[in-house]
């Protein structure tokens, strides 16, 4: 006797979310998407079949199809992610069902990818579930329980035909990602479906919960920030963009993996650093302004015009939430529309290592970590999760778009670490 599982949304999703038509789009765009999906409907149903009925359709030549192909095939390996919540599950002897165009040897891959035992055995047809066919036959009797998504494909058919039969729902879209998909950002509902999807953590524990909200929400904030700030870059064309320690880490993450050409570092700073700077510091941020701009996540610029008012360096400066009334007193800023959040952003970017203290040749000296490290390697873990599965560089985000995840950190953020948030810390 043998559970089975559905491969798709149950095991197995795509960073292109829960619409797998957009591999497609990955491949060639909205157009090949089209055509693509028209060759499907024509064909035999079969991964070659299709391809096939694509070089009728087009005319294109065999070599342009032949690597459309394989273009298609290294998109659906490079987006595959594991499902952790059913993977783990998974026993040596399982059988994986799908309904899919891709052959088992095909599936087999695909599951060697996300980690799935070598050993499971794999039944791949183009409708089998979803007509009942499978259900029906005597292959599926020895089937003690199966466990999918589709409601029809594999509940109501399996049913109808005597197998147990358990939806697993969880692979939905959130409503953030509803959001995120019918505002066209569907690169960052993916990314961040990929993330949840991928919670290590055992259900109803502090760590999944952490994993939970960071995957949620800032996921998508790292992400739209990223993509909002391209824009002052291709105005301002610094030299370089250095992300201001400590809670810009996550932000250059996700700026490193968007936008490579790009050349970003890490600005080591602080309040105090500002406010009280050594000879040291100020010659550091002295070379760093040249020809750079500074990116910090939030906040109001006091600091920074009281550091140059003290030291006469202008910094070209950009904050991804602030106070757009305190900008028109600092003119290095660059103009950027304020959006009012604070200290959950901080919170849900902490870095796993204490404040900076000051700069000495080039390295940061710290202070003593002042917060719980546990949700923060949570935090960092489950962001750094969705920005490696962000499978394009976004499109039209506003400062709306950044704003509206902004608040979706600051109710998801964690209340332990909340409590534990310094506003001011002591001088040294």
């Amino acid at each position: 006797m043998v559970k089975s599982w559905d491969f798709w949304d149950t095991l197995a999703g795509r960073v292109t979310g829960c619409d797998p038509w957009r591999v497609f789009d990955l491949v060639g765009g909205p157009e090949y998407r089209r055509i693509r999906q028209a060759a499907e409907v024509a064909s035999d149903k079969t991964w070659n079949g299709i391809f096939a009925t694509l070089q009728r359709m087009t005319g294109w030549s065999a070599d342009r199809v032949a690597q459309l192909q394989r273009d298609e095939w290294q998109a659906e390996l490079a987006g595959v992610f594991p499902i952790r919540e059913n993977c783990g599950r998974v026993g040596p002897h399982d059988r994986i069902i799908t309904d899919t165009y891709f052959d088992a040897e095909q599936i087999r891959t695909l599951a060697h990818t996300i980690g799935l035992p070598p050993t499971v055995e794999i039944v791949a047809a183009w409708d089998a579930k979803f007509t009942g066919t499978y259900w029906r036959s005597p292959a599926a009797r020895d089937i003690v329980q199966h466990v999918g998504d589709n409601p029809r494909s594999d509940v109501a058919q399996a049913k109808s035909a005597g197998v147990p039969a358990v939806r697993y729902a969880g692979g939905g879209a959130t409503p953030l990602e509803k959001t995120l998909d019918a505002a066209g950002l569907w690169e960052i509902a993916g990314a961040a479906r990929a993330a949840r999807l991928q919670n290590p953590h055992a259900p109803d524990s502090p760590e999944a919960a952490w994993w939970e909200a960071s995957a949620r929400a800032n996921v998508p904030f790292v992400l739209a920030a990223a993509a909002l700030l391209r824009e002052y870059v291709e105005i301002a064309r610094p030299d370089r963009v250095l992300f201001v320690s400590r809670d810009s880490l996550l932000l250059r993450q996700a700026w490193d993996c968007l936008y490579p050409a790009i050349p970003s570092e890490t600005f080591w700073a602080s309040r105090e650093c500002l406010r009280q700077p050594s000879a040291e510091f100020v010659e550091y941020a002295r070379r760093a302004a040249r020809g750079n701009l500074f990116v910090d996540l939030h906040g109001t610029g006091r600091s920074l015009r009281q550091f140059r008012e003290a030291t006469g360096i202008d910094m070209a400066y950009v904050f991804i939430c602030g106070q757009a009334r305190l900008q028109a007193h600092a003119p290095a800023l660059v103009p950027l529309r304020g959006i009012g959040t604070g200290t959950a952003i901080e919170v849900a970017n902490y870095h796993t290592q204490g404040r900076v203290l000051d700069v000495v040749d080039g390295q940061p000296v710290r202070a003593d970590l002042e917060y719980d490290l546990a949700p923060v390697l949570v935090q960092q873990a489950a962001t750094l999760a969705g920005v490696a599965a962000c499978c394009r560089q976004p499109r039209g985000v506003t400062a709306d778009h950044v704003a509206l995840f902004a608040e979706a950190v600051r109710k998801a953020v964690p209340r332990e670490l909340l409590r534990q948030h310094q506003v001011e810390h002591r001088a040294r």
